[in-house]
């Protein structure tokens, strides 16, 4: 038995059970459900060897995974209790007293604090608390940063949610339970928030504000959204105008900006063996991904950055389906809710399936395409991580851009040309403002052309559609019915690879397992790979 069927069963035995207890949360499960797990696995280890002593293993490690989703929802299951300040959350005024614990949330017309409370005083009474509290004070208030000892006080409320967007999941993504609207907030001691995050968060601020001397709207609240994953001050034309066109993933930190890193640090890195690169390209992308506020897809691709590092270094390239799975795995582990309740990580994972899964598929559909400048990749690669990530945007928002295809055509590829003109420009003004300024005009041309593209396709009628109907029933269907092509061509491919040359067979297996395309070169060489492919 391979050591990856193993690794297969653990995950996906994991997700699955992670996935059916967003149903059945609790803080301490009862332990017959420990016992029958237990039994089940028994049982079905004495089946497993029955029929293959090979496939004794299989049974432990879908038992483990379970046991291990378990274990990590149990672990994370908020039930509040009257040392958590969410308890007192009824609508009264209180007073609290904490520090800001992370980065604040500056928006055009207010700002969220995060505070971490450690006292509570309600009347006369006094407790001592934890938990964070979201604070949103509007603009024209004192300006506060990481770290801040504050006193809030104000009305202390559960937060809400509706029917189209429960808030309050949302929230417990990030730890919160709790929210204040425009209270008063004091400063009331020294910062004394961790040093190197306050040095990062600084830094980040250097730069917002840098980008914000450099270039004007919108092109500073798009640059600054592609370096630093900051959308908060985007207009709001630009942002409706992304939602229409399908290109609000170019502004979330993805495993693109993990790879430029990664790149980067490599050919600075270039006289140094490849197992000394780890440690500083690992460091750079755990920065970057703090720089950027952590958010779902960030650490996403952070940790398969990383993973995909550590098997390099190790000379044990993993699958890259395996490298997907062990990285949601790690995440989920942290905090399952992502799972639950997190968009950004749902429909991060379901575009790189997509791209891993069903761009192979779509390769010989589109032989009539260009290949220059990378056009009949591009059109590849974004139908495929449409193909999943769309129906489940329908299915959360009731929105479906038609125009997607051809926007995520054109925008993408000025993306990596603004990234790089933009941090040159922003080094620049750091040393002498002409200079920084002068650098800044080459950077304004690809910034301009995404928000033109932008605007021009999210101006064309129907280039989105407001959706009703597309019900959970629909949504298994089309994603049962995606899994059984994939499926079936993944049995076809094995099938026609078992008769091929050894060399042969291992350039299809790389076809079926690796998202990116095999090149003309490959394809003459070994014409009976191609056959198979098709």
């Amino acid at each position: 038995m391979r050591p990856s069927h193993l690794s297969y069963s653990f995950l996906v035995s994991f997700l699955a059970a992670v996935f059916a207890l967003q149903w059945w949360q609790s803080p301490a499960y009862p332990w017959q459900l420990w016992m029958t797990a237990g039994a089940m696995g028994f049982l079905c280890s004495i089946v497993a060897v029955m029929a293959d002593k090979r496939n004794a293993l299989l049974p432990f490690a879908i038992m483990i995974g379970a046991a291990a989703a378990i274990w990590t929802v149990s672990r994370t299951t908020h039930v509040p209790s009257s040392a958590d300040v969410d308890f007192h959350a009824n609508g009264t005024e209180v007073v609290l007293r904490g520090f800001i614990a992370d980065d604040p949330d500056r928006r055009a017309m207010q700002t969220n604090y995060t505070v971490a409370i450690a006292v509570l005083k309600k009347g006369d009474k006094t407790f001592a608390v934890g938990g964070n509290v979201l604070v949103t004070l509007r603009v024209g208030h004192q300006a506060f940063e990481y770290g801040d000892p504050v006193i809030v006080r104000g009305i202390l409320e559960l937060p809400e949610g509706n029917h189209d967007f429960r808030y309050d999941r949302y929230l417990s993504v990030k730890r919160i339970y709790s929210v204040m609207n425009n209270p008063t907030m004091d400063r009331a001691g020294l910062n004394r928030g961790n040093a190197v995050l306050r040095m990062i968060y600084r830094f980040r601020r250097s730069m917002e504000w840098q980008i914000n001397e450099l270039f004007p709207e919108p092109h500073a609240s798009l640059l600054a959204g592609l370096l630093l994953g900051a959308r908060g001050a985007m207009p709001e034309d630009l942002v409706l105008d992304f939602k229409t066109t399908g290109l609000t993933h170019i502004v979330a930190i993805s495993g693109y900006n993990i790879t430029i890193l990664i790149t980067a640090m490599g050919t600075l890195l270039f006289w140094m063996p490849l197992k000394w690169r780890f440690w500083p390209s690992s460091l750079l992308i755990a920065a970057f991904t703090l720089l950027t506020g952590a958010s779902a897809s960030a650490v996403r691709a952070a940790v398969m950055g990383i993973l995909a590092l550590l098997a390099l270094q190790t000379n044990r390239i993993q699958t890259t389906r395996l490298t997907v799975l062990w990285s949601a795995f790690l995440m989920l582990a942290w905090n399952p809710k992502q799972m639950w309740y997190d968009a950004g990580f749902q429909l991060s994972f379901l575009a790189l399936i997509g791209v891993l899964e069903i761009s192979p598929l779509l390769q010989p559909c589109l032989r009539r395409l260009p290949e220059r400048f990378g056009v009949r990749e591009s059109f590849c690669l974004t139908l495929s991580a449409q193909a999943l990530a769309s129906p489940w945007i329908l299915f959360l928002f009731g929105q479906l851009s038609l125009i997607a295809p051809l926007s995520n055509l054109l925008a993408p590829p000025a993306v990596p040309y603004a990234m790089l003109m933009g941090t040159i420009s922003i080094l620049f003004g750091w040393v002498w403002s002409p200079i920084g300024r002068a650098s800044a005009m080459l950077a304004w041309l690809p910034l301009q052309w995404i928000t033109g593209v932008a605007h021009a396709l999210g101006a064309i009628p129907f280039a989105s559609l407001t959706l009703t109907g597309f019900t959970t029933v629909w949504m298994v269907i089309y994603y049962a019915c995606t899994a059984l092509w994939v499926g079936r061509h993944a049995i076809v491919s094995s099938r026609v690879a078992s008769h091929l040359p050894a060399e042969g067979r291992r350039v299809t297996t790389r076809i079926c397992e690796s998202s990116s395309f095999r090149s003309n070169a490959e394809a003459r060489r070994f014409p009976s790979a191609a056959g198979a492919e098709i």
